[in-house]
């Protein structure tokens, strides 16, 4: 895993609305925008058989744990190239 990358993905809380009924009601996904990173070796919640999608954005490596993709569906992060959008 810290080969594949030196920063990784944090979650972000689960957003919540209350549905017309009264009743609280989990919104679909909500994607991460501007998405913050801590290094590979911080990330002791992830375990060597997770899944990530890694990536060289110029030369910082960048990885995106599908747990956390599928909770959100999006992330829209920066590249060298511009704007970059991954998904799960």
């Amino acid at each position: 895993m810290q080969a594949l990358a030196s920063a990784l993905l944090i979650g972000v809380a689960v957003v919540i609305a209350q549905a017309q009924s009264g009743a609280l009601a989990s919104l679909p996904y909500v994607a991460v925008h501007d998405p913050q990173f801590i290094a590979a070796a911080d990330a002791t919640f992830m375990h060597p058989d997770d899944r990530l999608i890694g990536l060289m954005s110029g030369n910082t490596p960048k990885a995106y744990p599908a747990g956390i993709l599928a909770q959100h569906g999006l992330v829209e992060d920066d590249s060298p190239s511009g704007p970059i959008a991954v998904t799960w």
